[in-house]
């Protein structure tokens, strides 16, 4: 046991603190959930359609005008849609570790009451700040994907004029 006694009350209190960092990053999951299905979504979408437009050409031979440019920009969209999709996919993935982590840092917490290693003391912070850089890394990767989001809908518009 380390040296100066602590309450149940104190323990639990220390354990559960990370959990302060799984609710903040349950909320941001959840928005790149949705931002994610909704790519996920319109990258079906836009396959579906270019299929119509791919039947159209087996069967005329070519397309009109205004189909050929919404041919093209179908193509675009996709393209950076998928790009777009590996950003809010990345983001996912870092604050999915971040949640583990803030786990394994209140495990670590929980281990540090009953055993009195140097690396144990260490151990819990060190964890917590690695969940944290990865929620900065999930935020930058969300970043991204807002800026690439614009530049998507640049290229439905100009598309149609």
């Amino acid at each position: 046991m380390p040296e100066s006694p602590v309450t149940a009350i104190q323990a639990i209190q220390a354990i559960l603190a990370p959990a302060l960092g799984i609710s903040a990053v349950g909320l941001l999951l959840l928005s790149l959930g949705n931002r994610y299905s909704t790519i996920i979504n319109r990258i079906r979408l836009l396959n579906d359609e270019k299929r119509r437009f791919s039947r159209q050409i087996a069967e005329k031979g070519d397309l009109g005008y205004p189909d050929n440019i919404r041919f093209m920009s179908i193509s675009k969209q996709t393209e950076e849609l998928l790009y777009r999709s590996k950003f809010v996919r990345n983001a996912i993935l870092s604050l999915q570790l971040a949640i583990g982590l803030f786990v394994l840092s209140s495990v670590t917490i929980a281990l540090n009451l009953f055993t009195a290693t140097e690396f144990l003391k260490i151990a819990p912070l060190i964890i917590f700040i690695i969940g944290m850089c990865c929620v900065l890394v999930a935020v930058v990767f969300y970043g991204m994907d807002v800026y690439r989001s614009y530049k998507i809908i640049l290229l439905e518009v100009r598309g149609e004029e």
